[in-house]
């Protein structure tokens, strides 16, 4: 059966029509509607939960710049992992677990993002910018002609739909860099808390019982910075977010 959010299955229908007939012919009684009460439960809760991963862990399309700082994200992630647990057992390899998990929390942000942004590329993009510009030119030439009133109204009417086109094509443009600068600054980021977790392992790969302050303090330095990044990007985010034109 199908959990489609937009079609219902016949088989389901038929079930859920059946069951409580199909009770009551058995002498079952109310058991076969509880059965369907119940299907039905479990239809809306499978849809929802299909919602909510679809959500949750779409991605820009392959081969794209959003989908590159996704990847990017990942493989620091992957990487920042993998140099943790090599680090000694130890009051640093704690910090390093800690500050790791701190870093991890900014990949659905980043996610986020970065699927936002390649949204609001395509609609840039599907606003023929050059085109509208041409024609703006062309009114404001014919509109130099002193034309006659009706003519007059009419081409001051189609200035001011191309005015509104351009300005919301440049104000989608410049939300796309936005969108896209700030979910490059964490990827970035999280490139340089890899590279201080890198650093922390090679010390302590070469003297276990080495106390690495500078080091330490770096990487915190680094966390700290991807933590007031991260809640910038959110906030931001989430205005984006809100505007009706990124629902595609």
């Amino acid at each position: 059966m199908r959990t489609d959010l937009d079609d219902v299955d016949p088989v389901v229908m038929v079930l859920v029509v059946g069951l409580p007939v199909l009770g009551f012919i058995l002498g079952l009684g109310l058991a076969g509607v509880v059965a369907s009460i119940l299907l039905l439960a479990v239809l809306g809760g499978s849809r929802s939960l299909a919602g909510w991963a679809t959500r949750r862990f779409s991605l820009p399309p392959s081969r794209t710049q959003e989908r590159a700082l996704v990847e990017r994200s990942l493989a620091a992630a992957v990487t920042m992992r993998r140099l943790v647990r090599s680090v000694p057992a130890g009051p640093v390899s704690k910090r390093c677990v800690e500050m790791e998990r701190q870093a991890r929390a900014a990949l659905p942000t980043i996610r986020s993002l970065a699927l936002q942004a390649f949204r609001v590329r395509v609609l840039a993009f599907g606003i023929p910018l050059v085109r509208l510009e041409t024609e703006r030119a062309q009114t404001l030439n014919l509109l130099g002609g002193n034309p006659e009133e009706r003519l007059r109204i009419e081409l001051e009417s189609s200035l001011r739909s191309t005015d509104a086109q351009i300005g919301t094509g440049r104000r989608l443009l410049t939300l796309t860099d936005e969108l896209f600068a700030r979910t490059r600054a964490l990827v970035i980021s999280l490139d340089a808390v890899a590279a201080g977790l890198a650093e922390l392992q090679a010390i302590s790969a070469s003297d276990p019982t080495a106390e690495p302050q500078l080091a330490l303090a770096s990487l915190s330095r680094e966390i700290d910075a991807l933590r007031g990044g991260l809640e910038e990007a959110q906030t931001f985010g989430r205005r984006a977010a809100a505007i009706h034109f990124l629902e595609v």
